[in-house]
């Protein structure tokens, strides 16, 4: 199957960019067409498309 090219890895911490209201969440899997596992740390289990989120370190979204 095809995939997408992206920065995210296993393990990482993620924030939802238009959907503010929401948790953060760590990436839980990496899934084909560039869709990642993630559970937000309200304990939902969500499939996010990489270009809806943001890498989280310390608090702050990373560029």
């Amino acid at each position: 199957m095809p995939t997408s090219k992206h920065d995210f890895a296993e393990g990482d911490r993620v924030r939802a960019q238009r959907r503010p209201e929401f948790p953060d969440g760590t990436v839980l899997r990496l899934m084909d067409l560039g869709y990642l596992l993630v559970r937000w740390d309200s304990d939902v289990l969500e499939t996010a498309h990489h270009s809806e989120l943001t890498k989280v370190a310390n608090g702050a979204p990373q560029k």
